[in-house]
């Protein structure tokens, strides 16, 4: 952990939620302060250049998500980058894929309930044996064969090393950095060569208990979000891959501000 993140736990000007993002944000290239500081007022640049604030548009009506399944004409494109973005083993699954082909693939997921999803999709949940939650978002159609993808979720937790709410010791700091070094940094290393060193940062919730920061690789029909909650169990990552419009609209809903666009 670099000084200046020792000095911002310690003064904890933001609160736990400010802790949290100084303790996370190190490991995303040295950027201590950008979240703290934008998230108070001090405005962000945007990926296309020039300043902008904080992203506050809500979701529109949650019904209408059909036109984010890749029709004919774009489909190519979406299976193409759906086989390259998609982790082992699941890099047979693309977006857009119907719902009866995913069943055949996959005879083992089972039907997921989640009432807080505002588009009301149909969900499935796979459960890797290495602990890996996979859950997959479908837009509702007449029939399996027109039931389309539209999101998947690989969310896994890597277990912290003391409580982010724990005052700072000498011994505390030095385990938070050893975690960062073991357990964070690989992670970190293995989407840099899966997705490359260029993206798009976003602190999320602004001062929300538990603030999220996004990290966004763009393609041409599809987008990559890897997630990052910091809670006293440890380190939530969620990887979403979901067509570019819903990740605009997720950045939009869970109110975004851009940091930076280089995280390796």
């Amino acid at each position: 952990m670099t000084a200046d993140a020792q000095r911002s736990w310690r003064g904890g000007t933001t609160g736990s939620g400010g802790r949290r993002a100084a303790l996370l944000l190190p490991a995303l290239a040295g950027v201590v302060f950008a979240v703290t500081c934008r998230s108070s007022g001090g405005g962000g640049k945007s990926a296309g250049g020039g300043d902008a604030g904080p992203v506050t548009a809500r979701l529109a009506e949650p019904a209408d998500a059909s036109g984010d399944a890749p029709q004919a004409a774009g489909e190519g494109v979406a299976r193409e980058e759906s086989a390259r973005y998609f982790p082992e083993p699941y890099d047979n699954v693309w977006i857009g894929e119907p719902l009866a082909e995913f069943r055949e693939d996959y005879p083992d997921a089972t039907p997921y309930s989640s009432p807080a999803d505002p588009e009301r999709l149909e969900w499935q949940e796979l459960k890797a044996p290495t602990g890996l939650l996979v859950r997959l978002g479908f837009v509702p159609g007449p029939t399996p064969e027109t039931t389309r993808l539209r999101s998947v979720q690989f969310m896994s937790l890597l277990p912290a090393p003391a409580s982010p709410e724990a005052p700072p010791t000498a011994h505390s700091i030095a385990a938070w950095s050893a975690w960062m070094t073991q357990a964070y940094q690989p992670l970190m290393e293995g989407l840099k060569r899966k997705y490359g060193e260029k993206a798009d940062v976003y602190s999320c919730g602004g001062g929300a208990e538990h603030p999220i920061v996004r990290v966004v690789w763009r393609g041409k029909a599809i987008a990559v979000t890897e997630a990052f909650m910091l809670h006293d169990k440890g380190l939530s990552s969620t990887l979403m891959i979901t067509p570019l419009s819903v990740v605009e609209r997720y950045l939009q809903a869970t109110q975004c501000r851009w940091v930076q666009d280089r995280v390796m």
